[in-house]
């Protein structure tokens, strides 16, 4: 469900200026054929530009203040799936429709 970054979890919703935020999802689903085992997980939250996602996966990018995060975990993330596993490692999202991750590890 899109939503954007000015709603609210707190307040009365009867009076609330923002509109309300919609519950906090996560969605994993798991998927296998012949070659390959996928696993999907996504979320209803913010979403991100396609600017951000094109950084996703290099090391030490983060969206984080400076300090406050060392952008390793998805560069590493990518490593183990793409460089050892020879799998794929996707993210689909755009701003306002939450995001998904797609990871496909080949059986062989």
């Amino acid at each position: 469900m899109p939503h954007d970054a000015t709603c609210s979890t707190f307040g009365d919703q009867m009076t609330a200026v923002t509109p309300p935020c919609p519950i906090p999802k996560i969605r994993i689903r798991t998927s296998i054929d012949k070659n390959s085992v996928t696993i999907r997980i996504a979320d209803n939250g913010l979403g991100m530009s396609e600017k951000v996602q094109k950084h996703l996966f290099d090391p030490f990018f983060t969206t984080k203040p400076v300090g406050k995060g060392t952008g390793m975990g998805l560069s590493i993330s990518y490593q183990i799936v793409v460089k050892k596993h020879s799998g794929k490692l996707e993210c689909i999202s755009a701003p306002g429709e939450g995001a998904e991750f797609a990871i496909v590890i080949p059986l062989k």
